[in-house]
């Protein structure tokens, strides 16, 4: 597996744990960016979804000094961005142009506009993260790893799979889905069942070969989202060297 830089952090070669700041303003930005790198995350997520201009957008990632992945989610995505298709990927076009160390666009984004973001953060050596997401069901393993694979033809340099888990089967259906991602993908990925069902599947994935997932900075976020914290502790309570037995 390739190891991908996000600014100075080097993603691929150890469980990496992402925390999100979301805001209105890009001083409430930087104050939760503050609160997830004091949370013990290795990189923030930054959601630019409720920032009201693109030069927000562009203070704003000029003024981060952590390792960042640039995210702007409309309501189908389970975001905020209410506007046109074309000002999002702009927003994200100018966190690029910015020296943004990481982009996030949908593979269900509009082609044309999705193309030209990851055209763009290639010319500006920025990282380029594409998902493969359904925020309403867990498909199934084919259709997943299918879509995993139309993902891999654009050359992403990070993947996430990203889908709703109705059950305990859906979880199971993730699992195994990013078990088998391990022989699809040559980048490193993230693999996440939402919701609470899903909640599991932030530190399993890691054990399973995943590189990188998404955590909370406090507790009561999202619904199934466990903090950096929790998903930590999980990941080396399950880990193989702990239990593995080994003679002296």
């Amino acid at each position: 597996m390739k190891l991908v830089r996000v600014g100075d952090l080097l993603v691929g070669d150890r469980p990496v744990f992402v925390a999100t700041a979301l805001a209105e303003t890009v001083d409430a930005m930087l104050a939760g960016i503050e609160r997830a790198r004091a949370a013990g995350a290795d990189a923030v997520e930054l959601r630019i979804d409720r920032l009201c201009t693109v030069d927000d957008v562009a203070d704003l990632v000029r003024r981060v000094d952590a390792p960042h992945v640039v995210a702007c989610r409309t309501p189908a995505f389970g975001g905020f961005f209410e506007g046109p298709e074309a000002e999002r990927i702009d927003r994200l076009v100018a966190a690029s142009d910015a020296g943004a160390a990481c982009v996030d666009v949908e593979l269900l984004a509009a082609p044309a506009a999705r193309d030209r973001l990851i055209e763009r953060a290639r010319a500006n050596g920025t990282s380029a993260l594409v998902g493969f997401e359904d925020m309403g069901r867990t498909p199934a393993r084919a259709e997943i790893l299918d879509g995993v694979r139309r993902v891999a033809e654009l050359g992403p340099d990070l993947v996430k799979l990203a889908v709703r888990a109705a059950s305990h089967e859906d979880l199971l259906t993730v699992l195994g889905a990013a078990l088998e991602m391990r022989s699809v993908l040559d980048v490193p990925f993230a693999a996440i069942a939402l919701g609470p069902h899903g909640a599991p599947s932030r530190p399993l994935a890691l054990a399973l070969g995943a590189s990188f997932t998404y955590c909370g900075a406090e507790g009561g976020g999202a619904p199934g989202q466990l903090t950096v914290k929790e998903t930590r502790e999980v990941l080396e309570t399950v880990s193989a060297e702990r239990w593995s037995c080994s003679s002296s």
